[in-house]
């Protein structure tokens, strides 16, 4: 065999060699698709204003957050009806606000083991403005913005989290609201309206949620 020959070959064994390298490497590639911790249920808390954190609030926009908290906390019985494995806390059950991070970690474990979960849903409410008008015209349309964060108790790892933040506009403000002004009937929102719209596209987004 001549080292010409035997040069071929090695270069053909080498190239074969970084060929199943580079297919083994692409396999173990993790697809990301789906839950990648095993959730047995969701204990769903009151959703919680922006009052609970602060007080340069008016005494109109407490009231607004706190008329508020309780539709949401509705609609979030609405969205996530049907959901296996959830289950709506009450208020008297959830950690105060003045609690630490590890006491209120603590708090939301012995919660999920009352409900027999091992994962919380938080929501907290820091607008809510009813619109001023009707369906075909308003001096002020509603504006609604929330937040929620979906953890496991065990290490408090956050599995989903989102914002919703919106007050709606009308078309000529803004073309490119023209698609979901459309999927919405090209209408004025109410307050209420609007979160429903927002809870299911934010918690739409979540897998361990039922979402994509």
């Amino acid at each position: 065999m001549t080292a010409i020959t035997q040069l071929k070959m090695g270069l053909a064994v080498c190239c074969l060699i970084v060929a199943a390298g580079c297919a083994q490497k692409d396999e173990l590639i993790p697809a990301a698709k789906g839950p990648m911790v095993a959730v047995s249920g969701i204990a769903v808390m009151p959703v919680r204003s922006a009052v609970d954190f602060e007080d340069a609030a008016s005494a109109a926009d407490e009231k607004s957050l706190r008329d508020g908290s309780q539709v949401i906390n509705g609609l979030l019985k609405e969205v996530l009806a049907g959901k296996p494995g959830v289950r709506f806390v009450t208020e008297q059950s959830r950690p105060g606000s003045n609690e630490g991070a590890v006491n209120k970690l603590e708090a939301a474990r012995r919660i999920a083991a009352q409900q027999g979960c091992n994962a919380i849903l938080e929501t907290t409410l820091s607008r809510y403005n009813e619109r001023v008008g009707g369906d075909y015209g308003v001096k002020q349309p509603a504006a609604v913005t929330f937040a929620y964060k979906l953890y496991e108790v065990g290490e408090g790892r956050v599995l989903c989290h989102g914002r919703f933040d919106e007050q709606q506009q009308s078309v000529m403000e803004n073309l490119l609201a023209l698609p979901k002004a459309q999927s919405r009937g090209l209408t004025w929102l109410t307050a209420e309206e609007l979160a429903r719209d927002g809870l299911q596209e934010r918690l739409g987004q979540c897998s361990y949620l039922g979402g994509k």
